[in-house]
């Protein structure tokens, strides 16, 4: 997601399904690690975006997990 008009952020979005609750946080770092080793971020760099916002999700029936990180 891209927002020029809202001091030019962009936003990186993973999400990941959990078989138990217990795994969901893996599962966040599973998807922040996925956002790294495919350079999801690399487009916006490239297009000149310097602050990017990478978020990991997580869900287990209706509970979810959030994780994120900033590149700046």
């Amino acid at each position: 997601m891209k927002y020029r008009s809202f001091k030019g952020k962009a936003l990186v979005f993973e999400l990941k399904v959990a078989k138990t609750p217990q795994e969901m946080d893996a599962k966040c770092d599973e998807a922040l690690a996925q956002i790294e080793e495919k350079k999801y971020e690399a487009e916006f760099e490239s297009e000149g975006y310097k602050n990017i916002l990478k978020y990991s999700i997580s869900f287990y029936g209706k509970d979810c997990m959030v994780k994120m990180e900033a590149v700046q």
